[in-house]
């Protein structure tokens, strides 16, 4: 109940993800598998946690928001801008591992232009679509 009441406060902040939280919690794998294998006691309590963590927690940003209204907007913000370094697309693997089904897969990661991402990768960055769409983006 309280990864559920956690995790869906990270779905109403910027820049944080409620599957990451879970991650963080471990519960992540269990509720995965809790919902492949529809255990409904395991959901109904995460969606309890859920609801309560949802309704709580909007009531805290209101109340933040109506009496610290900009220091609320400098942390939303700053939450925004710092996960800007985990969604930029354009990324060159410096190290890797190996699990234990054989499969590689990145470890460390480095940001890289989109110019050096076509050098290095031969693949096309679609800067012009991420442009564009980025222009849609604010606009709307």
């Amino acid at each position: 109940m309280l990864s559920g009441a956690v995790a869906i406060c990270a779905m109403i902040l910027p820049g944080i993800s409620g599957a990451f939280i879970l991650l963080l919690l471990g519960k992540y794998q269990y509720i995965l598998q809790a919902v492949s294998e529809f255990r409904l006691g395991v959901l109904l309590l995460f969606a309890v946690g859920a609801v309560a963590g949802i309704i709580s927690f909007s009531h805290l940003l209101s109340w933040l928001l109506r009496k610290h209204h900009d220091l609320t907007i400098s942390l939303l913000m700053g939450f925004m801008v710092g996960s800007l370094n985990k969604v930029w697309p354009w990324k060159e693997v410096v190290e890797t591992y190996t699990d234990a089904q054989g499969a590689v897969h990145p470890l460390v990661e480095q940001n890289i232009t989109p110019g050096h991402f076509e050098a290095i990768g031969q693949t096309d960055a679609h800067l012009w679509q991420a442009v564009a769409l980025a222009l849609a983006g604010f606009l709307l």
